[in-house]
């Protein structure tokens, strides 16, 4: 990463609740993390974003996940397989890309 870089994204992580708040308004704080549903700002609790921590590595601050429960991907993968035989074969080893 180049040094600009580096420095925008220090400067973003020191005031990760900030950025937050405007592009990802539709969430709210829980703890050290804000929870929204996903990137896009639609309202849920999938996507993490870490407030506080380090300025950089495990734990550091503006760090993010999204989280899809396992449950709903296997809802998914089951709704295809019913959806998708128009043979007496079934394939059973979907893969979390062909579902999505």
């Amino acid at each position: 990463m180049s040094s600009e870089a580096a420095d925008l994204a220090h400067r973003l992580a020191r005031d990760a609740e900030a950025v937050c708040r405007y592009y990802l308004s539709n969430g709210r704080r829980q703890g050290r993390y804000w929870l929204v549903g996903d990137v896009a700002n639609t309202p849920g609790r999938s996507l993490f974003v870490r407030l506080t921590g380090p300025d950089s590595g495990k734990g550091a601050a503006g760090k993010w996940t999204e989280y899809v429960a396992s449950r709903v991907m296997l809802r998914s993968r089951d709704w295809t397989l019913s959806h998708s035989r128009s043979t007496g074969s079934t394939q059973h080893n979907v893969s979390a890309r062909e579902v999505a």
